[in-house]
C-alpha cells in the first residue's frame, strides 16, 4: 500500500522532472496557433474547401469554408517538429460559426503512429457541433497511449486507474502527447454553404492538479464521502446530505413535468404505428426494408435502453487507495460495516450515498425510483445487469433483457468461453436459466436472452486454434474435438485450422440457441454481445446463423455503415439479420471525472450531442433494432474494484446525480423515436 506519507515523499522526489514550467505559469495555456500572427500562414494545409485569413473584431481569424454540397478539410500543424503537450490535458480549438445553421465537424489529433483519418477507434477523434452564431471553445482531451509514450513516474501515486486526477487518461488507444503532428478538422458536405472561423489552438488544463503542485501534503484524501473529487467544483456537485435530499425532491417534481413519451404503448412500442401479428412475446419482423422488434401486442418496437438500471455495486479497492478517501468509517461500524468486503479491503461507496439520500429503506425504494427515471428519460428497455428488472411494480413495468452466464468448462486461451463440446453444455445453460431467471422465461416484458458478454474470440482464427492445442489438455472436450477434426483433415495448414475455428463458433451458437429454445421457447436469442476485438466474419457468420438478433458492443461514433468495409477494417457483417447494440457510451472530463471511457467527448454538452447523433445513425441503419447505453451510473472515481475503469460513462454521477444534458438528450430522442425511424430511408 502507498501510504499518504510515502505518496507525498514520492511526489516531492519526482515533481521536478514532471513539471517543465515555473510555478509562475503553472496554470497558463500554451498557445499552439494564433492566426493573428502573420507567421502562422505556413501552419495549415487545406485538403478540401477553402481557407483564408479574415478580420473578426479587429483580429485575424482563419475562415474555413465548404461550398454547398462540398466538404472542407484542413490540417493544423506546428511550424516545425511536434507539439509537446505532456503538461496539458486538452487541445482547445477556439471557433465561431457565423452562419445561420449549426455546423458539424470532426476533429482528429494525430501523432507519427496515426495511419488513417477515420473517426473510428483506435484513432483519437471527436465529433463536435457549433450552433449558428455561436463561439465555442472545444476541449479535445489528448488521450495518452500507454505503449507509445513515456509514462510519467508520478502515476505511481494513482495505481489501477485508467485516468488520474486532472484527467490524464492512459489507455490502449490515443497518441504520444510529446509528439503531436497535427490536428485535422473536417466539415462534411451539406446542402448549404458552411463556414467556421478558427480563432486559435491552445494547450489547456494542466495535467498535474494545482493542489498537487502547490500543497502536496494536503492533496490526500482527494475523494469525499459522495465519491466525488474534492479539489474541483462543477454544476450539480453534492456538498452535504441535505443537497442529496433536495436533489431527490427536485427530481420527483421533474418526473411529473416529464412523463413517459406519449408515443409509447405500455411496452414502449409505437402506440400509433401499424398493428402486426401479436404473439404475446417479443419477436422480429422485416417491414418495408427495415428490421424491427415487434412487441407482445403486435406494435413496432425499437429498443432504446441503458444497462445497469437500478441498484448496483459501486465497490472500490482500499488495499492501495485507503488514503484517497475522506472519512471512511471503521469496518466495525454498527451501520456501515455491512458495506465492507474482503476483510475491510473493499468498500461499497455507492450504497452509502443511496442510504444518505433515500434513508434506511433505500434498498426497497431505489429500484422503483430507477424505473421512474428510465420512463421519464424516454427509455423503453432495461439493459443488461439492471436490478430494476426484477419484481417490477405493474404500473411501472418496462421491457428488459437478461444475461445467461454459462458455468461450464473454461477454454484457457479464449476468455469467457465455456467449452461448447462439453456434453453437458446445453444442460448447463438450461439449468442456469431455470434457476436464476425462472420468472423471466415466460414474462411478456422479457425481450430475450444474451449469453456471456464479449467472448475473446480473437482476430486470428488459425492462431487461436493453435493456442487451444497448446494450452488445453487432451482430457478437455474441445481438445478432443480438435484432434478428431484434424485427424479427418488432409492437412493442418492455416485453412484447416480456420475451418475448425468456424466449426467451434458454429457449435457454440447452435447449442446456445438450442438451450434458449428449451428453457424459454418464446424468448429471442440475442447472442454474446460481440466486441471490437472479435468482430470478424468467422464469428459473426455463426452468430447470424443462430441468433434471432445478433448483438454487438459498438464503441464507435455512429452506426450508419456498421459492419461494412472501411480503410482499416474488412467487412465482417454482411448477413441480412437484425442486430442490437448492447453497449455504447461517450464520456467527458468537465464534472470531476478522470477518464472519459471508450468514446470521447469535449464536455457534457458534447456527450449529449454525440448520444443524439449515435442513436439517429442507429435508427437510420435498416438492420439495427436497438441500442443500449452503458452505463446507468459512472464507475467509481478511483476505479472499479475488478479493474481500472473510472469512466464518466453514466447518466448518473457517483453521487446519484443525473447529468441534465444527457437526460434532456434522451428525452428528445425518445419523443421522436418512431417517427424518425419510420421516415428514414
Amino acid at each position: 500500500m502507498i501510504k499518504k506519507k510515502r505518496a507525498v515523499g514520492l511526489l516531492l522526489l519526482i515533481i521536478g522532472t514532471v513539471v517543465r514550467v515555473t510555478s509562475a505559469d503553472a496554470l497558463a495555456d500554451k498557445v499552439l496557433l494564433d492566426f493573428d500572427q502573420a507567421s502562422m500562414a505556413s501552419s495549415w494545409v487545406v485538403d478540401s474547401g477553402s481557407a483564408q485569413v479574415v478580420i473578426r473584431e479587429g483580429r485575424q481569424v482563419l475562415q474555413l469554408r465548404a461550398a454547398a454540397g462540398e466538404a472542407a478539410k484542413i490540417r493544423l500543424r506546428p511550424a516545425s517538429g511536434f507539439w509537446d503537450l505532456r503538461d496539458y490535458v486538452n487541445v482547445t480549438v477556439d471557433m465561431e460559426n457565423p452562419g445561420k445553421e449549426a455546423v458539424w465537424f470532426r476533429l482528429l489529433i494525430a501523432d507519427p503512429h496515426t495511419k488513417n483519418e477515420l473517426p473510428d477507434r483506435p484513432n483519437l477523434s471527436y465529433n463536435g457541433w457549433v450552433k449558428a452564431k455561436e463561439k465555442r471553445a472545444f476541449n479535445s482531451a489528448v488521450v495518452r497511449h500507454r505503449y507509445r509514450s513515456d509514462v510519467p513516474e508520478w502515476l505511481q501515486l494513482f495505481p489501477d486507474m485508467n485516468g488520474v486526477p486532472h484527467a490524464e487518461m492512459w489507455v490502449w488507444f490515443g497518441v504520444n502527447p510529446a509528439k503531436i503532428t497535427e490536428v485535422v478538422l473536417t466539415v462534411d458536405a451539406q446542402p448549404i454553404e458552411q463556414s467556421l472561423w478558427l480563432h486559435g489552438l491552445r494547450g489547456t488544463r494542466r495535467s498535474l492538479p494545482k493542489k498537487l503542485l502547490e500543497d502536496p501534503d494536503a492533496f490526500f484524501p482527494m475523494i469525499d464521502v459522495y465519491g466525488q473529487y474534492k479539489h474541483e467544483e462543477w454544476p450539480g456537485k453534492i456538498y452535504s446530505d441535505q443537497d442529496l435530499v433536495e436533489a431527490r425532491r427536485d427530481e420527483s417534481r421533474d418526473f411529473k413535468r416529464h412523463p413517459r413519451p406519449i408515443a409509447f404503448n405500455r411496452f414502449g412500442g409505437w402506440k400509433e404505428g401499424p398493428v402486426l401479428e401479436a404473439t404475446g412475446h417479443f419477436r422480429t419482423e422485416k417491414r418495408a426494408g427495415k428490421w424491427w422488434l415487434v412487441d407482445p401486442e403486435g406494435k413496432l418496437f425499437w429498443s432504446l435502453g441503458c444497462t445497469g438500471i437500478g441498484q448496483q455495486r459501486s465497490r472500490v479497492k482500499l488495499d492501495k487507495k485507503r488514503h484517497f478517501f475522506e472519512d471512511l468509517p471503521v469496518p466495525t461500524h454498527p451501520l456501515y460495516s455491512k458495506w465492507y468486503r474482503r476483510g475491510g479491503q473493499d468498500y461499497d461507496a455507492g450504497n452509502v450515498v443511496l442510504f444518505r439520500k433515500f434513508g434506511k429503506e433505500y434498498a426497497s425504494v431505489y429500484n422503483e425510483w430507477s424505473l421512474r427515471r428510465a420512463r421519464s428519460w424516454g427509455l423503453n428497455t432495461l439493459g443488461s445487469w439492471s436490478a430494476a428488472a426484477k419484481e417490477q411494480p405493474t404500473s411501472l413495468k418496462m421491457p428488459y433483457t437478461i444475461m445467461s452466464w454459462i458455468e461450464g468448462l473454461p477454454v484457457k486461451p479464449i476468455e469467457k468461453l465455456s467449452d461448447p463440446f462439453d456434453p453437458r453444455f446445453v444442460e448447463r445453460i438450461v439449468m442456469s436459466l431455470r434457476k436464476r431467471e425462472s420468472d423471466a422465461l415466460e414474462d411478456p416484458y422479457c425481450i430475450g436472452i444474451f449469453d456471456q458478454n464479449e467472448i475473446y474470440w480473437g482476430k486470428d482464427p488459425a492462431e487461436k486454434v493453435l493456442e487451444i492445442r497448446e494450452q488445453c489438455d487432451l482430457s478437455t472436450p474441445i481438445r478432443q474435438a480438435l484432434e478428431g477434426f484434424l485427424s479427418d483433415a488432409d492437412s493442418e495448414d492455416n485453412e484447416t485450422l480456420r475451418d475448425f475455428f468456424c466449426y467451434m463458433t458454429d457449435t457454440y451458437y447452435r447449442k446456445c440457441q438450442e438451450a434458449v429454445r428449451l428453457a424459454a421457447p418464446n424468448k429471442l436469442y440475442l447472442g454474446s454481445r460481440i466486441h471490437e476485438g472479435a468482430m470478424i466474419p468467422e464469428v459473426v457468420r455463426a452468430a447470424a446463423r443462430y441468433c434471432d438478433v445478433v448483438s454487438f458492443n459498438v464503441y464507435e461514433k455512429e452506426l450508419k455503415r456498421f459492419g461494412e468495409a472501411s480503410k482499416w477494417k474488412e467487412s465482417f457483417f454482411t448477413e441480412d439479420k437484425p442486430f442490437l447494440v448492447g453497449e455504447f457510451h461517450f464520456g467527458a472530463l468537465d464534472r470531476g471525472k478522470f477518464a472519459m471511457g471508450l468514446n470521447v467527448a469535449a464536455d457534457q454538452r458534447n456527450r449529449a450531442e454525440n448520444y443524439v447523433h449515435y442513436i439517429k445513425s442507429a435508427l437510420t441503419n435498416p438492420r439495427c433494432v436497438g441500442a443500449h447505453w452503458f452505463h446507468y451510473m459512472d464507475s467509481p472515481t478511483t476505479g472499479r474494484h475488478q479493474d481500472a475503469e473510472n469512466f464518466n460513462c453514466g447518466i448518473l454521477s457517483t453521487s446519484d446525480t443525473p447529468y441534465p444534458e444527457m437526460v434532456e438528450a434522451m428525452r428528445r430522442v425518445g419523443a421522436s423515436l418512431y417517427s424518425y425511424r419510420e421516415r428514414m430511408d
